[in-house]
């Protein structure tokens, strides 16, 4: 975490300066040396030009004075002019080529940056994503992921001002030395400005991230296709775009504070520039105006003044723009150093291949932003072939504990033994290998038929006819066989036909009814071929009939497999061979649907309470005193 221990962002001094620099460096090399190596190169060149420019220049003005003198020609002075204008030329050329190349290059950070971001959100575990400040670090990479190729135009920034600098004060020097140290004072102002300003618009990113967060989360609700519905349905569009408007015009506001304050400084730091190249120029005046240098000379020595003190400006200011960005490449550095932590962490056991039996004891589970346990001493056992179902009320811990069991989330304590084998010290991604998990918030990914069934197992997403055959045990495979490109169809409107995306006339993707969704991701759990099989509300979206062949048929499609599954309609659960309820995060009762209606507690109050709903019987709660 890349903050100080009071919470604020953390500072980076001039000493951590030099090896921020080569980590940007080493960034930009790694995405793109080439153009890197291209743009510094030019960097050089235009260094040298100056430097070149300024020699011929003196030339030409020496040709022309000894031309005037004795009465000479043009011709005199036509070579340096040539020669000045072919130099121009080609630092003209340099400048835009490097341009473009630096385009080409950001372009090549950017991508490599947002990877590694991109692998640490893929590696981390679950309950990382329930920690809001992991969102604001995720938020805060993604939205200065140029920052490190700002850090590497800030070091060709400052190799460019020195290469030009350098060049200059040698023709200055030689003219006359003491102008040095005057001219050194110019890069002073310019980097106390620059780092100044870079470390208030830090403190102003870092602050603002999490409204920045709310902000976008408000504009997505606004512009996506999901929530437009609602969204018109209930009139929330003034209400919505009022609160985004709101924490825009709070951050506009802060942004004018801060940057009022900052062009007092620069102001301050321009004027001092000036007065020292005015004091420099007068210094040049006096000497000329004594005979101690030429008039040529002196005409050299300020066209050397104006270039020295821009590019000393520059520089000052290159060196500021370091020391903000490098603010911006150590909170990378942190974010990123996560991935080899949670490699380190990360169990390596072997995990069993198949299944005998599952052991849940005495599991305790507390979301990192709960302050209550989920899960309160559960305990459970779930064998090879058998149909087991978790019931209760909602909130009562169901989804959770099916978390838990697909190895998304680990215990605080108590144990999760998977063949005699606690899963907490096995290598999560084999384990999940054996696992087949459906939940009622199951993801519709807007890929083709063939690709959202094909993802159970991705190492076979090509397997056509395996695909069909999950799709037909799921009873998907009459509407996608009717679909316009059948299982090459696109799914999701907003993108065009899968053929062909970029044809203009290409057919668009197509949506499906929510129970045609729930039948694909049951098809997607199918193909999956796991030897556990987890369903959190399987049926939530299908229709009573289709729901109960689902059921009469389930033992039969996932013949030799364990299911595991939730549901509130309790007429689906009667046929499991075990049955386990759950209030308030605990087991409350177990047993099969004979067995818990024979007990007359909690199952039988709910189950009765639900056939009373279809059957309009009115039933007293037994809880009542």
């Amino acid at each position: 975490m890349s903050t100080a221990e009071d919470g604020a962002p953390k500072r980076v001094g001039l000493r951590q300066l030099p090896r921020l620099v080569r980590v940007a460096l080493r960034i930009a090399w790694t995405a793109g040396r080439a153009d890197l190596l291209f743009s510094t190169a030019l960097q050089f060149v235009g260094g040298v030009s100056i430097v070149a420019l300024l020699l011929l220049a003196r030339g030409a003005l020496e040709s022309l004075l000894d031309a005037v003198s004795r009465g000479g020609s043009m011709a005199d002075v036509l070579p340096w002019i040539l020669g000045m204008s072919a130099v121009a030329a080609a630092q003209f050329f340099a400048s835009t080529v490097q341009r473009e190349r630096q385009q080409i290059l950001g372009d090549l950070v950017t991508r490599y940056v947002q990877g590694r971001v991109l692998d640490v959100t893929a590696q981390v575990d679950l309950a990382t994503f329930d920690e809001p400040e992991f969102h604001n670090r995720v938020e805060r990479i993604n939205a200065s992921n140029h920052q490190a190729l700002q850090m590497v135009y800030g070091v060709s920034g400052l190799a460019g001002a020195a290469f030009g600098a350098i060049g200059a004060l040698v023709a200055v020097v030689a003219v006359a030395p003491v102008l040095l140290p005057l001219l050194a004072l110019v890069i002073a102002p310019a980097w106390l400005a620059a780092s100044r300003r870079g470390a208030a618009f830090w403190d102003f990113f870092w602050k603002m991230t999490p409204r920045d967060r709310q902000r976008q989360y408000l504009a997505g609700v606004l512009r996506e296709r999901n929530a437009a519905k609602e969204v018109r349905a209930f009139g929330l569009a003034g209400y919505l775009r009022g609160r985004y408007d709101d924490l825009y015009t709070y951050r506009i506001t802060e942004l004018r504070r801060i940057s009022r304050r900052q062009v007092y400084i620069s102001l301050t730091a321009n004027l001092v520039i000036g007065a020292v190249l005015a004091a420099t120029l007068l210094l040049v005046a006096w000497l000329a105006l004594r005979g101690t240098v030429t008039i040529a000379s002196a005409g050299i020595a300020v066209a050397g003044i104006a270039v020295v003190g821009g590019r000393l400006a520059s520089a000052g200011w290159s060196v500021g723009a370091l020391t903000e960005s490098a603010r911006y490449v150590d909170d990378y550095l942190a974010f990123t150093a996560l991935l080899p932590e949670v490699e380190r962490t990360r169990p390596t056991g072997a995990a069993p291949r198949g299944f005998h039996r599952l052991a849940v004891s005495d599991v305790v589970f507390t979301y990192p932003t709960g302050e209550e346990p989920a899960l309160r001493g559960v305990s459970l056992e779930v064998s090879t072939g058998e149909v087991v179902a978790l019931v209760g009320e909602n909130g009562s811990g169901k989804t959770t504990l099916a978390k838990l069991l697909a190895g998304l989330y680990q215990p605080a304590s108590g144990t999760i033994a998977w063949d005699g084998t606690d899963v907490s010290t096995v290598d999560p991604d084999q384990l999940r290998r054996q696992v087949a998990v459906i939940f009622q918030d199951f993801e519709r990914f807007h890929l083709t038929v063939r690709e959202n069934i094909g993802l159970g197992r991705v190492e076979a997403v090509d397997d056509i006819d395996g695909v069909r055959a999950a799709a037909t045990h799921a009873g998907a495979d009459r509407f996608v066989e009717s679909l316009a490109d059948g299982y090459a169809t696109m799914l999701g409107p907003e993108f065009a036909g899968a053929d062909d995306p970029d044809e203009p006339t290409g057919r668009r993707g197509t949506d499906l009814s929510v129970g045609q969704w729930q039948r694909i991701a049951l098809a997607r759990a199918f193909y999956r071929g796991a030897p556990f099989v987890i369903l959190d509300e399987p049926t939530a979206a299908l229709d009573p009939r289709a729901e109960q062949e689902l059921f009469d048929t389930i033992r039969t499609l996932l013949d030799g497999r364990t299911v595991l599954f939730i549901s509130h309609r309790f007429s689906s659960v009667r046929s499991a061979d075990r049955i386990y309820v759950l209030d308030e995060g605990r087991v409350v009762e177990s047993g099969s649907h004979a067995e818990l209606m024979a007990a007359e507690g909690l199952y039988a109050e709910l189950f009765t309470l639900q056939a009373a709903a279809y059957l309009d019987v009115a039933i007293p709660d037994s809880r009542s005193p």
